[in-house]
């Protein structure tokens, strides 16, 4: 049930940021729910762990949107290593230090992607990356108090939790 409600949530962040947030885009900055759940993840995982779901969740970025094979899959698995390593050191249930720390780690994740882009020939003007990180590091971060306790609880005692195979 644990990897069916993952796998769930996984084609929804897909899905809806171009269905049901194309309506609640701001100046057409919507937020990277992949990146969130990315996050998310890999701070209730162990290092090794997190980094593998954010391999999977960047190759499931990749094929999805199909344009450049291993941007994502290489931006997520960074910021599932940075989100392990704070989530290490910050308390996970303060939900400021989370939403403080999904900003931080939303915006590194949006600055690979335009290093990325620049990098494969996509041309930028200052202004629209600028407005691309901050927007969509904002927008992820308002989102943190509207799912983050409900995920965070699902971690730690409800469906998401792992349980060993003894206890199954």
């Amino acid at each position: 049930m644990r990897y069916f409600l993952i796998a769930v949530m996984f084609l929804l962040s897909l899905i809806l940021p171009g269905t049901l947030f194309h309506f609640w885009s701001w100046s057409g900055i919507k937020p990277d729910l992949l990146m969130l759940l990315t996050i998310y993840i890999a701070m209730h995982h162990r290092l090794a762990s997190g980094v593998i779901w954010g391999l999977g969740a960047g190759l499931l970025a990749d094929l999805y949107l199909g344009s450049y094979i291993g941007m994502y899959m290489f931006t997520l698995t960074v910021v599932s290593f940075l989100s392990v390593w704070l989530a290490e050191r910050w308390y996970r249930e303060n939900f400021l230090l989370t939403t403080l720390m999904v900003f931080l780690v939303t915006s590194v994740g949006q600055i690979l992607v335009v290093f990325l882009s620049l990098g494969a020939g996509l041309h930028w003007s200052i202004g629209d990356i600028g407005r691309l990180v901050i927007g969509v590091s904002l927008y992820n971060a308002i989102l943190v108090p509207l799912t983050y306790p409900w995920i965070h609880q699902s971690f730690v005692r409800g469906w998401l939790r792992y349980r060993p195979r003894y206890e199954r």
